[in-house]
């Protein structure tokens, strides 16, 4: 009966065509589920976990030490327990000390551990770590009373707790993440909200998407497809507040329903002005505008980055400048624009 897979040295690093195994993670002819870590390799530039493809046994076929070409098969998953499976020669400390891997290395700087804690192993994972922190106490307790500006508080040791260690590590391997599958950095909100979960959860339409750094006050109504960019504001909270489908605001823009001006100048005598604000279905909102409380944009518009609009714009209005005017028409045709200025 054949192994169900067979699992090969990956290459991790561009450049680096060999790894060595360090360790492995479960014993010969354990059962393993389906992303268990199976084993440690390393390469000139960086160490890493090998996890299982799949459910069964794991067949180990090299001993730790055992130098691999990238693509090498070093471990097979059964479905049952292999009969024939040899037992691997037991794990020795690697010459000139451990090998640590990268999560137990950040563990180890977050919480200032000395690695001499750790000889006599051939590897070191996040877990050792962790274990020996909560063990020894290493973990300074924390010391916030007193008054606030008290030098000699120790403010600095939440930055050396377990928890600030394991946030730093899950914020690392986020921005990893968006930067290989997106190729961008975007900020800590962003990254653990997803954006088209969120509009959902503020009852945009289908397909849209909101930025965790958004602004959002109220209930704005926002239709389907949009897209509202980083560091917005839409203030639906002062009066209404609706976009159509297929619109969309740059970074940086701002949407209003209300306004304290006058407020403001006649030292609090007069009212916040608070009026309906209404944006059309496909406007384009370039970055960096204000459009004011009262606003009102007709459909397939196109708002110039760095405009503060007030008033009323009738469809296929092309608007720009401070304060903002119509400069021109939108004129489409099929799946042609054109931005005509009169």
């Amino acid at each position: 009966m054949p192994p169900l897979l067979r699992i090969v040295v990956p290459r991790a690093v561009a450049g680096d065509d060999r790894a060595r195994l360090v360790e492995w993670c479960l014993a010969d002819r354990a059962a393993v589920a389906p992303g268990t870590a199976i084993a440690v390799l390393v390469t000139s530039k960086a160490s890493f976990e090998v996890e299982a493809e799949a459910g069964g046994f794991l067949r180990q076929l090299f001993p730790v030490g055992q130098i691999l070409e990238v693509g090498d098969a070093f471990a097979e998953i059964w479905s049952a327990v292999p009969e024939d499976a040899a037992a691997t020669p037991a794990e020795k400390p690697a010459a000139g000390g451990p090998t640590f891997t990268e999560k137990a290395r950040r563990l180890i700087e977050a919480h200032h551990v000395s690695v001499d804690h750790f000889r006599g192993r051939a590897v070191v994972r996040a877990e050792d770590v962790q274990a020996f922190v909560g063990q020894a106490g290493d973990a300074p307790a924390r010391h916030y009373a007193g008054d606030p500006l008290d030098p000699a508080a120790d403010w600095d040791a939440v930055l050396r707790g377990e928890e600030f260690a394991r946030v730093q590590a899950m914020l690392t391997d986020l921005r990893r993440r968006m930067k290989a599958r997106f190729d961008r950095h975007v900020s800590t909100g962003d990254l653990l909200d997803d954006r088209w979960e969120l509009a959902r959860a503020h009852g945009f339409g289908e397909g849209s998407s909101v930025y965790d750094s958004c602004l959002i006050l109220g209930s704005p109504q926002v239709g389907k497809h949009c897209w509202i960019g980083p560091d917005t504001v839409l203030d639906g909270f002062h009066a209404s507040l609706s976009m159509g489908d297929y619109s969309s605001v740059g970074a940086g823009s701002q949407i209003y329903t209300h306004n304290t001006i006058h407020r403001v100048l006649t030292g609090g005598h007069a009212k916040t002005f608070c009026m309906a604000t209404t944006i059309g279905a496909c406007v384009f909102v370039s970055p960096l505008c204000v459009l004011s409380a009262g606003v009102q944009i007709g459909d397939r518009s196109f708002v110039a980055t760095g405009s503060f609009v007030e008033g009323r714009f009738p469809a296929c209005s092309y608007i720009g400048g401070n304060p903002a005017r119509r400069i021109g028409r939108v004129q489409v045709d099929g799946q042609r624009v054109a931005l005509i200025r009169e």
